[in-house]
């Protein structure tokens, strides 16, 4: 789940806003038209109704899994250059290895490839180093996926996820879980305790589960620690799987989503909405159900005031005539900071809001799994 602002603060953009900020036709003409908020409890309470009707799909993302060490998608990119450069370096001595990984770090840093462009390189690389293995890609993926899980410990959020599950072929029970995350943490969690849960993983066409089962959707691709990868085992990842994912419009993945985000009631754990085929189906399913009306919600965590400010002093040492601008404008720093973060928050309300999605602001990580808790116990 990431933090970071998602706009960038150029020279253009941040003078406007300060000489702005006197005025409301600034942010009024920024955002779609404001709705009635709820408060927090209000939010839970509504998932909370879902969750009794049994409507409620958990959809989770790579924020769900950040406490066990595993990467996110540009940090497992990296780890993946980092195999291919030690793989192609011919200098056989002890320091190749911490040379690979100087590499890999700075070149990711500075360049900043794009990372379709990355996985694309390195989805043709392992294919041309492995010619007789169809999945080199994949079992490469999962070396790297899983070399840094910190614990097999279950985290609290996975835990609380667990409850919701113990119910299922019961009422009130979750409808299903959709995963963008190619682990399996979900499942070994699972398993972990002596109540008998009734799951099953499905990663590819033709998979389907029993009446009395949770179907866990991988929908991107599913790579357990254990066991033989096959043909099933695929993943998202390259621009190949992305194109497909676009032109498969009734495979099965896509068929999936749209049927859970139009037809029920989603609640978004560590997903960012930068994925833009998640982006599409979301417009899709929302054009299809013909409303405005708020039917999913998502838990983002508020933007740290220290870090935004850390970026804007930065910001404004670089660029003398953004800090003429603020300083014509007669803003102190700490109130420049808690206006953009406002700002922020607002151009991440009104993206979500318009796909139907709703967000639940929380101050800490270490909230979801209280809040999961309130919504299914009702209090």
């Amino acid at each position: 789940m990431s933090t970071e602002i998602a706009i960038s603060l150029t020279s253009e953009v941040l003078k406007k806003f300060l000489r702005s900020t006197w005025s409301e036709n600034f942010e009024k003409s920024l955002f779609i038209a404001e709705r009635e908020q709820q408060t927090h409890k209000q939010k839970l309470e509504t998932i909370t109704d879902w969750y009794r009707s049994q409507r409620l799909v958990m959809v989770l993302g790579a924020g769900s899994s950040a406490s066990y060490g595993l990467p996110d998608w540009n940090t497992l990119l990296q780890k993946l250059l980092l195999i291919s450069i030690k793989t192609d370096d011919d200098e056989d001595t002890k320091n190749t290895a911490e040379k690979a990984g100087v590499l890999a770090r700075t070149f990711t840093g500075i360049f900043e490839p794009n990372a379709l462009i990355s996985a694309r390189y390195l989805h043709n690389y392992f294919k041309k180093k492995n010619p007789n293995s169809k999945l080199a890609f994949e079992n490469s993926i999962r070396d790297a996926l899983y070399a840094g899980l910190k614990s097999k410990e279950d985290s609290e959020l996975l835990k609380e996820i667990r409850q919701f599950c113990i119910a299922a072929g019961r009422s009130p029970n979750l409808d299903s879980i959709i995963t963008y995350n190619y682990d399996d943490l979900i499942e070994q969690c699972l398993k972990n305790i002596d109540v008998d849960i009734p799951f099953s993983p499905i990663y590819s066409r033709g998979m389907k589960h029993e009446r009395h089962e949770l179907p866990i959707y991988h929908v991107h691709g599913y790579l357990p620690q254990k066991g033989q990868l096959t043909a099933k085992n695929r993943v998202v990842l390259s621009e190949e799987g992305y194109h497909q994912q676009y032109t498969e419009v009734y495979g099965w993945s896509n068929l999936t989503q749209i049927n859970k985000f139009k037809d029920y009631n989603c609640l978004f754990i560590g997903v960012s909405f930068s994925d833009p085929n998640l982006r599409r189906l979301l417009d899709i399913s929302k054009n299809e159900r013909g409303d405005d009306e708020i039917h999913h919600y998502c838990f983002k965590k508020r933007h740290d005031n220290s870090d935004v400010k850390d970026k804007l002093e930065k910001l404004l040492y670089k660029n003398n005539n953004i800090l003429d601008e603020k300083t014509k404008a007669q803003m102190k720093l700490n109130e420049l900071v808690s206006k953009l973060i406002k700002l922020m928050e607002k151009f991440e309300e009104n993206d979500a809001l318009s796909f139907g999605v709703g967000i639940v602001w929380v101050d800490s990580y270490d909230e979801i799994p209280e809040s999961l808790k309130k919504i299914r116990l009702g209090v």
